[in-house]
């Protein structure tokens, strides 16, 4: 309490937000960078500058940086006022390419929104190991090219609610780990890893309308490895509306557990779910893998990377051709605890599904063929041919395809294509809703 007639001092005023100007051909560091006449030209001194709510650092189209661009964690927006990094001027998206830093670009403050960069390249001066790397929450990436890391996108296990919004990943193809186990012993058997386009450790992530190619790279341990989408412990997350082509996976799941079976995920993996993406290209052997608590079947030794739990998995398109391809795999005996998946649209050349022990009470109106299925029975409502996906337009349906009218639930509001949910009076099976002509 303040005594009767004692004088109180002001209370401190915000900082204002500034808009810093980088320009790696014009600029100079010596300018005051508010301008884009008085630019600065390095991120070096943009890492330097104190970032508060509202703040915007702009990067000249045109310029290329081999440098690391690095929001701290003292340095967070809000929901309101978020800090944005974004392009200015005309011409290519502003490039920034690897150093000896593990990421391009390291997102440690919330709420920071991401625009209109290049981030990494592919070969000479890519990205270390990932293109971004995302530690804090709420931060938000939105037509960024991604490209040559190891991760495009990295999003840490303690970055909650990241939004991933219409980026396009291209190659990124390099595998951070690739042990030859004949040559350095059997301890290093199954342990590649790389060629991710996101690998979401974290929770609760958005991850939509992107456009993911070439995540697929020869791996001692399994011919080739990669994923588009691969979630390692995270909880929560949304993944939906993406293309993902030519990538050897769509997405993976999994945890750590260790061989007492004490799990080594605090919060556990569970409840992600799929919905409304299309999958497809002659190198792509995998639609989606996920995985129960013991090799094989119950009593049998623990799989080190399960459970995973409630995935869920609908209205999907898969087509792969390539002779090993597989659509949907739970294994280690997975069962209805682990995976539901309805309203699918599913060619796969060697298996439709592998999922033996998931019966008919998670396995719904979906449209499956391939060489082989594999579920404890044949589901609810599903149909067993050929979806007839339209060569000219991938993966929509053609007339006379038994996925048009076969869905019973309207998960979401628009298909892939931006088409309205029961636009012809049904709901189809699979990524897009049929539209004639």
């Amino acid at each position: 309490m303040v005594a009767a007639g004692a004088a109180t001092a002001p209370a401190a005023a915000a900082e204002e937000p500034a808009t810093y100007y980088i320009d790696s051909v014009s600029g100079n560091d010596t300018r005051n960078g508010t301008s884009a006449a008085t630019a600065w030209r390095t991120l070096a001194k943009a890492n330097a500058a104190t970032l508060v709510p509202g703040s915007k650092l702009l990067l000249r189209r045109g310029g290329s940086w081999a440098e690391q661009l690095v929001v701290t964690a003292r340095e967070s927006g809000t929901q309101e006022r978020p800090i944005v990094i974004d392009a200015y001027g005309t011409g290519a998206r502003p490039v920034i390419k690897g150093t000896d830093e593990d990421a391009c670009v390291l997102l440690s403050g919330n709420h920071i929104e991401v625009y209109n960069l290049q981030v990494g390249v592919e070969g000479a001066g890519r990205c270390e190991w990932s293109g971004f790397s995302v530690e804090g929450d709420n931060n938000f990436l939105n037509q960024n090219y991604i490209t040559g890391a190891s991760a495009g996108v990295y999003i840490d296990e303690d970055a909650d609610y990241t939004s991933i919004n219409n980026n396009e990943f291209v190659n990124n193809n390099v595998m951070s780990v690739n042990t030859d186990a004949s040559e350095m012993g059997e301890e290093y058997a199954n342990d590649d890893s790389g060629a991710f386009g996101i690998l979401v450790h974290g929770d609760d992530s958005e991850i939509s309308w992107n456009e993911i190619r070439g995540s697929i790279a020869l791996s001692f341990d399994y011919v080739f490895d990669g994923a588009a989408v691969e979630i390692f412990k995270g909880s929560r997350n949304y993944v939906h509306h993406n293309i993902s082509v030519d990538n050897d996976t769509f997405t993976e799941l999994g945890t750590l557990t260790s061989p007492d079976g004490q799990s080594q995920d605090p919060d556990g993996t569970a409840d992600n779910v799929f919905e409304y993406n299309a999958v497809y290209g002659e190198r792509t052997r995998g639609g989606m893998v996920t995985r129960g608590p013991f090799k094989e079947e119950a009593g049998s030794p623990v799989e080190p990377n399960g459970p995973v739990l409630r995935t869920v998995f609908r209205n999907n398109s898969i087509y792969l051709t390539h002779e090993d391809a597989e659509g949907v795999v739970c294994d280690a005996s997975c069962t209805n605890e682990h995976l539901t998946m309805t309203q699918n649209a599913i060619y796969a050349k060697k298996k439709s599904v592998y999922a033996p022990g998931v019966t008919k009470a998670a396995n719904s109106y979906n449209v499956l063929d391939g060489d082989q299925y594999q579920m404890a029975d044949d589901g609810t409502g599903n149909v067993f041919e050929n979806p007839r996906f339209d060569p000219a337009n991938p993966l929509r349906l053609l007339s006379g395809s038994k996925a048009i009218g076969l869905g019973k639930v309207k998960y979401g509001e628009i298909d892939l294509n931006g088409v309205a949910i029961g636009t012809g009076g049904g709901i189809e099976a699979g990524a897009y809703e049929y539209t004639a002509g």
